[in-house]
């Protein structure tokens, strides 16, 4: 059986989207895994320039609390914040954040500054899971081994495939 998988899409100021996905274990309640959701979104939210446009189980996520989800206007899609975590198991797992807000960059680098309170709060979530009613919900990879550790994070792009 396929783990739960939460996916957020994200839009930029020219309308583009694209997505990310976080898989979850088994095991939880539809609320706790919307909790979940809308407890990681507010992390997703603090990181980019582009907005947080959904989240989604196989329901909808409630991510109308997020403060700053607007579409900044020098938003992008195409610029990523490209996580790379380890599982307990030592597996890798990728995930990667469309329309990255460029003041999550360390200054003179392509790596995002982890001290940001930001940052911090997401890779925290993501190492040591996100609290919700009567438990905790870890992050994980497909074959539901926790991740543990960030080995990367860093700036990167990637092509829309449109033409202009």
């Amino acid at each position: 059986m396929p783990v739960p998988q939460v996916i957020y899409t994200v839009i930029d100021d020219d309308g583009d989207r694209a997505t990310t996905t976080i898989n979850i274990p088994t095991g939880f309640s539809l609320s706790q895994i919307g909790e979940f959701g809308a407890a990681m979104a507010t992390l997703i939210d603090a990181i980019l320039d582009g907005k947080v446009e959904s989240a989604e189980v196989s329901f909808s996520v409630d991510i109308s609390g997020l403060t700053n989800n607007i579409a900044g206007g020098s938003s992008d899609v195409e610029e990523i914040g490209a996580f790379k975590f380890t599982t307990a198991d030592g597996y890798p797992v990728n995930i990667n954040l469309p329309g990255l807000d460029e003041g999550m960059v360390a200054v003179g680098t392509d790596d995002l500054d982890q001290a940001l309170p930001a940052v911090a709060a997401f890779i925290t979530a993501i190492e040591t899971g996100v609290a919700v009613t009567a438990g905790t919900i870890s992050p994980c990879d497909v074959g539901e081994s926790d991740i543990i550790a960030t080995n990367s994070a860093r700036e990167r792009f990637r092509a829309s495939g449109k033409r202009g």
